[in-house]
């Protein structure tokens, strides 16, 4: 195995001599990074200090910056240096080293090569470490020089994917359990720096946190949402372009839930008063995964939102993303052109990057020099040379694309054209012989194109070197469980789609091609709506057309349609949709403490049940009935109810613990009471249900008085009815 080059500094020949030890002070005098009387002050501070290096020592008295130390140890022992922030970190290597190891001493294991064990670590000259590391792995040791203030999070990230694959393996009521560990763990905990750490290191919430990404990407989520509100903390996952209520968490968990969050994606933890960003990544079942966090303090409390993005992902290709067949082969005939700019439009979400890649995929080859700059990489392609921006190494977007130029490319990917730089690079590559493909942000494939003349890119480049521009939204496919009747879809859904009908999504686009009228139209200073009349004149198909096609086939329905495509509009701008929107279901959860109660009631019996009914109708509660297991669990995915009254029997097909246990396996419904009202005079049946998790359990006949005042009760606990 060779030492990879791309993340290094390369060493000169030669090795640390073995002799006697150069201390980290002598060798900055050395250098004259620091003077003699510097050093001297810092020695002697270090005795009244326990356990701190000489180096931490000199970086907080402002004496030498972390790079410049870690270049200046690097250079005098002629050692290489690596970038923790792109490194690849050997598997093979993480096993050599335990975590509890790598934590006690601030090393991290890079690589194996042979019987060499590279080590990075802050310290090179700390030799106590690297004798330990050699004897406890049986091999020689390589050092290699990080920034130590980067360790920290590299070693917590880089053996964290051990705890998310223990968590995979565990049944979903491990969340809920872990939950409610947490919130009765220290619920009186303080806010400082030194009690986020440690609330942020507990067992209790690592696990919790874990077990939150396991979850949600089980469930095919693309993003998570921790919301604090007043009275408690909203989880929802963001499933085929639709946010999805999980769980309302209790308050107190709060800080801890967001605290572990900050620290695995080695952002600051003490710092709740600005946004931050960072990123973590995870290995599930074998599956790697890229966490990008972003926090953004509002006023109850810090909201985070994790964007998952799957890295072990399969070829992409164009038959997977649902374009219709002519406008494929149409964009497939832009795409053999040896030159010019082809981008893709739409807003965040939209698809666009999955579909740049789609187009790098078909255009791969053995002939073809295909190279991309992004931030970050989005997925792996092989035969692609990927780089990407790294702006603590000073990579920029548009310093990285002049260097890649040089690099004799046929095929070049700019992840986005965010601002005038870039955009010119990119204009200058299209009109030099290269075939430019990027992304922007833009309503349309009209309004893409003078977005660019707007942003500051010349008329004329941008008529002569775009060749087209894709105009795409992603709408959510009707799921398998729906059936067409009289030309109207089904909507009680099943598990699969957890009852919501969808399942999957699916690419509406319009492909503009630059003709030489819409060239013209540019070059005259054209806005937006000429261009668009231009291209419609031309043939184009609008997003909505395509739609529309998709509709008529059942891949999707119209309501769906225009949630993501805005209607048609005619000349004085009124709205002529093709059809009516479906109004959102309100946010049960949005507006704690001011909704009414929700009580669902389960039976076959349908005197039973409007007897029940009838007595719990006599609060502020609104009751609610289902008489088939397919209604119960339709109606308790869709729309939890807060309680669930039932027969322990319950209903062909479904007893009444097989729909308990169901109920408290799942995340969205674990905290969901559930009484039984049973004619079963048994007392070991009441025992298994009580174990099984129901919050109360009566014989029949009931006092109802006594059924009232018990529902009374648990609503109160959940604060949802007032005393």
């Amino acid at each position: 195995m060779s030492t990879p080059t791309s993340d290094v500094v390369p060493a000169r020949p030669g090795a640390a001599s073995r002799g006697r030890r150069r201390f980290l002070g002598e060798i900055l005098v050395a250098q004259g990074i620091i003077s003699q009387g510097q050093l001297d002050d810092a020695l002697e501070r270090q005795k009244a200090t326990k356990n701190v290096r000489i180096g931490r020592l000199l970086i907080d008295l402002g004496y030498v910056t972390e790079a410049l130390l870690a270049d200046a140890v690097a250079d005098q022992l002629r050692l290489p240096t690596v970038d923790l922030a792109s490194v690849e970190i050997s598997p093979e290597a993480l096993q050599r080293v335990p975590r509890d190891l790598a934590l006690k001493h601030r090393i991290l294991p890079w690589m194996v090569d042979g019987r060499d064990l590279y080590l990075i670590t802050a310290d090179p000259t700390d030799m106590a470490t690297i004798d330990a590391i050699g004897f406890k792995t049986g091999m020689r040791i390589k050092p290699v020089v990080a920034v130590e203030s980067e360790l920290g999070s590299a070693i917590e990230r880089h053996y964290a994917p051990e705890e998310v694959q223990q968590v995979a393996a565990t049944e979903a009521i491990t969340l809920a359990d872990q939950l409610a560990v947490v919130d009765e763990d220290d619920a009186s905990s303080g806010t400082s720096e030194d009690e986020l750490e440690r609330s942020a290191q507990a067992g209790p919430v690592i696990r919790l946190v874990n077990s939150v990404l396991a979850d949600a990407i089980r469930a095919g989520a693309t993003g998570i949402h921790i919301e604090p509100q007043q009275k408690g903390v909203n989880l929802r996952y963001r499933i085929d372009g639709a946010l999805r209520h999980v769980i309302t968490m209790p308050k107190r968990s709060q800080a801890k839930i967001v605290s572990r969050i900050k620290f695995t994606a080695h952002m600051d933890v003490a710092e709740r008063r600005k946004p931050q960003e960072g990123r973590t990544r995870i290995v599930l079942n074998g599956a790697s995964y890229d966490m990008r966090v972003s926090t953004m303090p509002t006023a109850d409390g810090e909201k985070v939102v994790i964007r998952i993005v799957a890295l072990d992902r399969a070829t992409l290709a164009f038959d997977e993303l649902g374009i219709e067949a002519d406008t494929l082969e149409e964009l497939k005939s832009l795409l053999r052109r040896p030159q010019g700019l082809m981008l893709v439009a739409g807003p965040a979400g939209s698809g666009k990057t999955t579909t740049l890649y789609a187009a790098l995929s078909f255009l791969t080859s053995e002939t073809t020099n295909i190279v991309t700059i992004e931030d970050p990489i989005e997925y792996r392609l092989a035969g692609v040379n990927q780089v990407a921006v790294s702006d603590r190494a000073g990579l920029t977007l548009a310093l990285g694309l002049r260097s890649l130029l040089r690099q004799d490319p046929n095929v070049v990917m700019v992840g986005e054209l965010r601002d005038l730089e870039t955009a010119q690079i990119a204009f200058e590559a299209a009109q030099t012989g290269q075939l430019v493909l990027s992304t922007i942000a833009a309503g349309d494939a009209a309004g893409a194109a003078a977005r660019l003349v707007e942003m500051g890119v010349p008329a004329y480049m941008v008529a002569s070197s775009l060749v087209g521009v894709i105009g795409q939204r992603l709408v959510r496919r009707l799921c398998a469980c729906q059936q067409v009747q009289h030309g109207a879809h089904a909507h009680s859904g099943c598990e699969h789609c957890g009852f919501s009908g969808y399942r999957g999504r699916t690419a509406v686009v319009e492909l503009l091609r630059v003709t030489p009228r819409i060239r013209r139209a540019l070059t005259s200073g054209a806005t937006a709506d000429d261009v668009r009349a231009v291209a419609l004149g031309g043939g184009m198909r609008t997003m909505l057309e395509d739609g529309e096609r998709k509709v008529a086939r059942g891949v999707t329905t119209s309501e769906e349609l225009l949630r993501v495509v805005p209607p048609r509009e005619i000349d004085d701008g009124a709205p002529c949709a093709a059809g009516a929107v479906s109004p959102q279901a309100p946010d049960r959860h949005g507006a704690a403490g001011r909704r009414r109660p929700r009580i669902l009631v389960v039976d076959a019996d349908v005197a039973w049940t409007d007897r029940i009914r009838a007595v719990l109708s006599r609060e502020p509660i609104d009751v609610a009935v289902a008489a088939t297991p397919a209604d119960t669990l339709a109606v308790v995915h869709r729309d939890p109810p807060d309680l669930i009254v039932m027969e322990l029997r319950g209903m062909p097909g479904l007893t009444g613990l097989e729909l308990l246990r169901r109920l408290r396996a799942n995340l969205a419904t674990v905290r969901t009471g559930v009484f039984f009202l049973t004619n079963v005079d048994d007392p070991e049946a009441e025992v298994r249900a009580l174990d099984a998790g129901a919050d109360d359990y009566l014989r029949a006949p009931v006092n109802p008085e006594l059924l009232l005042g018990r529902v009374r009760r648990a609503l109160m606990r959940m604060h949802l009815l007032s005393s």
